[in-house]
């Protein structure tokens, strides 16, 4: 075991799909655990999501089954089904996300795998928790969005809700478990035995705007902004992004701008009153930064000292010389479609070239390899692929 692989050695049955489990299961093959990852024979349906790329993936998938073994089943089929509990059996940690009483009915719940697997650390997540009026109502992270408050907080100009670009609570989920894995893993290594981890969507999504809700108990609403100005701004080409939250920074912003009379305005005259009135100061702020260009406001703001950047598109990022230094992507070999960008996970070292951790698996990539492990001998994997239960084409030749 080492610092970079403290996980080398833990078996992951990883039954989840989607995102957000998914990404848990990504996490720990990352960190050295064996995860295999249980898929129908059409593959997880992530792998659909926006379209697929070339072959069996889609950009999502490629960032989920990162480093994780594939190995196609199905489930429906009693000899498919026995497949799944073979491996729910010997794993030290079982990951789901199915429906509310999906995974019972498949005999392959938290009660059923702790009776043959004591020690297991097994995670369910679901959207709204296993209680309540909402835990059988399925649920996207678009939908969680709304539903949790974040889009009301996240607004056009015109004051429409807008939802974040990216899957952000279904990843915020990921990580989480992943926390509540890593933790119940050290604790049963310290003898607190096995244990059932529940996550939910919903949990995670409030906990990240803990300041948010104290704020409107506190003060009975939400303030417009955090500070003034604050917010992206269109100039001359191209938007530029600042967080300017003290009052020395709306002076120097004023300053630079020429724009005495906000500065000595005497609606705006405390922190407190241009915080309420700070889409006002910030069409006022507009006007004038339209006069020249992103770039050129970077780096007038920047030698003031503000935090300001110009909105990056990921083509801009992925030649950003910061990125290059900090080593924050690898552009990995992935099956199928050559080099791809790679994001390194905070604290994991770089995947170097030919580490499987880099590569995700094309559906049921390892499904005999895995089976041999098991136990099955070559007779019987042909039943079960002439059985169906199992693809019929053998494994790729790609490294295991």
């Amino acid at each position: 075991m080492t610092h970079e692989r403290p996980f080398a050695g833990l078996k992951v049955c990883d039954i989840a799909q989607g995102i957000s489990a998914p990404y848990c299961g990504m996490m720990l093959a990352q960190y050295g655990a064996d995860v295999v990852k249980i898929e129908g024979l059409g593959g997880d349906w992530i792998r659909n999501m926006g379209g697929r790329i070339k072959g069996d993936h889609s950009a999502q998938s490629l960032a989920m089954n990162r480093g994780k073994r594939s190995i196609a089943i199905d489930l429906k089929h009693p000899k498919g089904l026995e497949i799944a509990h073979r491996l729910a059996r010997g794993a030290d940690v079982v990951t789901q996300n199915f429906r509310l009483g999906v995974i019972d009915r498949l005999g392959l719940g938290y009660e059923a795998v702790a009776k043959e697997n004591p020690t297991v650390i097994y995670l369910s997540v679901s959207g709204f928790g296993a209680k309540g009026p909402l835990a059988e109502r399925p649920v996207t992270d678009q939908i969680m969005q709304g539903f949790s408050g974040l889009q009301s907080i996240t607004r056009d100009r015109d004051g429409v809700p807008l939802g974040v670009g990216t899957a952000i609570i279904d990843y915020i989920t990921g990580i989480y478990a992943y926390q509540s894995v890593a933790t119940a893993l050290y604790a049963r290594a310290m003898g607190a035995g096995g244990r059932h981890v529940r996550i939910n969507m919903l949990q995670a999504a409030i906990s990240v705007q803990a300041g948010q809700f104290i704020r409107q108990h506190t003060q009975g609403k939400q303030p417009p902004s955090v500070g003034v100005p604050v917010g992206v701004f269109h100039t001359k080409e191209g938007f530029i992004s600042l967080s300017s939250n003290s009052p020395k920074h709306f002076a120097e912003v004023c300053d630079l701008l020429g724009r005495d009379d906000l500065k000595n305005d005497p609606d705006y005259d405390t922190h407190q009153k241009r915080i309420w009135k700070s889409r006002e100061i910030n069409d006022a702020f507009q006007e004038s930064l339209l006069s020249e260009t992103a770039a050129e406001w970077e780096d007038r703001f920047s030698a003031l000292g503000l935090m300001c950047t110009r909105v990056n598109g990921y083509d801009d990022l992925l030649r950003h010389p910061q990125v290059e230094a900090e080593n924050l992507l690898t552009w990995a070999q992935q099956t199928d479609l050559g080099p791809i960008p790679v994001p390194n996970l905070p604290g994991t070292d770089p995947a170097l070239p030919g580490d499987r951790r880099a590569n995700s698996p094309r559906i049921g990539e390892h499904t005999h390899a895995v089976l041999a492990e098991l136990g099955y001998d070559a007779g019987a994997i042909g039943g079960l692929a002439r059985d169906g239960v199992i693809p019929a084409k053998a494994d790729s030749a790609a490294a295991d």
